[in-house]
């Protein structure tokens, strides 16, 4: 936002030398006088973020896949210990400087035993947000299909298909994303799913209908003695 008014600032001071305007004149004369009181504070909120940009360059070092290993978590642990220990050996920081940087430090340390796998293991990802998202997709998904607030129960009985993509912007592209999926394939686990959905039902009469299903059961014997 400081940039995107200093940007503007300026370009009012162009426009003002091709030719002046009192509109113009007056918006220009307020952020001169505004913004450099603001130059200090947003001077250090730039450093931090070149803190976090550092610290986010060396975390992306890639990762190993089956034909590059990457660099091992080993050596991207030794460069973000060296450039923390940098940060730690910075001082007169203003306060606000100084929670921000022992804030940096602190997450570092506290996930420090669980941030290098990823370089030593092929296919583990670096953090959870991908697989976070999904299930926040779906959860809005749910919502909007079956129009239940809690998704449970919604969740036990249908996640397992539930995770569908919708990024389509076209039946033509709707249909050949599910063109992906061959008929066989489908009609295999549509079965898996009314196994699934049968199981819960069977769950459900039990805990609501026992009598009756147990009665059920009384009359199967029955009619399967009187056979005999």
């Amino acid at each position: 936002m400081f940039d995107d008014l200093c940007a503007l600032r300026e370009t009012l001071a162009h426009c003002l030398s091709l030719a002046d305007d009192p509109y113009l004149r007056h918006w220009h004369t307020v952020l001169d006088r505004i913004l450099p009181a603001y130059d200090p504070a947003f001077a250090e909120v730039k450093q931090a973020v070149d803190w976090v940009d550092d610290l986010a360059t060396i975390l992306s070092s890639p990762l190993p896949t089956p034909e590059e290993k990457g660099e091992a978590g080993d050596t991207v642990a030794l460069n973000l210990a060296y450039y923390l220990g940098h940060l730690a050996d910075l001082q007169h920081l203003s306060p606000w400087m100084t929670q921000f940087r022992n804030g940096l430090l602190d997450v570092s340390e506290r996930y420090w035993s669980g941030l290098f796998h990823c370089y030593n293991i092929v296919g583990l990802p670096a953090t959870n947000n991908e697989h976070e998202s999904l299930y926040g997709q779906t959860k809005r998904q749910l919502r909007r299909q079956l129009g239940f607030s809690e998704l449970r129960e919604a969740l036990l009985r249908r996640g397992a298909w539930a995770v569908f993509q919708i990024d389509a912007i076209s039946p033509e592209q709707l249909q050949e994303r599910l063109s992906q999926v061959s008929w066989k394939e489908y009609a295999i686990e549509r079965e898996r799913y009314e196994r699934r959905q049968s199981q819960f039902r069977r769950r459900y009469r039990w805990r609501h209908r026992r009598d009756a299903v147990l009665q059920q059961r009384v009359t199967d014997w029955a009619e399967a003695i009187s056979h005999c």
